[in-house]
């Protein structure tokens, strides 16, 4: 049975339930919106272009900040990679760039634009995975 409040601590008794509750669905949500990113891991890991294999197995989630995910991929480009200036010619040159970075947006690659048309094709799987574990408290 409800403990009985005095009315005059409704505020702090409503303010205790909704701070429990809210506790209680921060690990839901984190465990769901890893289940999300989980879903697209998957995903880039099959629609990464192979060479070696390597880039499609270096696919990471970051949990560094609650209820975010970052996907990224660990592996580097070979050598060095020009920027393209404004009018169009050779710019800096940097080590060390992301391979998924220069597959991503580099003009010159079949596979450009691969991560974006990976992520909208399981965009729904993504968030039925994320639905899925919320309406199962988690698990």
């Amino acid at each position: 049975m409800a403990e009985k409040v005095n009315l005059t601590d409704l505020d702090a008794a409503i303010g205790d339930i909704l701070d429990d509750y809210s506790e209680q669905m921060f690990d839901v949500r984190q465990k769901a919106i890893q289940a999300g990113a989980e879903v697209l891991v998957k995903a880039l890991e099959q629609a990464t272009p192979r060479d070696t294999g390597e880039m499609a197995h270096s696919w990471k989630i970051k949990k560094e900040y609650p209820n975010h995910r970052y996907v990224g991929n660990t592996k580097t480009a070979k050598g060095v990679v020009h920027r393209k200036k404004k009018g169009g010619g050779k710019g800096e040159a940097r080590a060390d760039v992301p391979l998924s970075q220069v597959l991503e947006y580099g003009e010159n690659t079949k596979h450009y634009g691969f991560i974006r048309k990976c992520f909208d094709a399981t965009e729904p799987q993504i968030f039925a995975a994320i639905k899925n574990t919320l309406n199962n408290g988690g698990n």
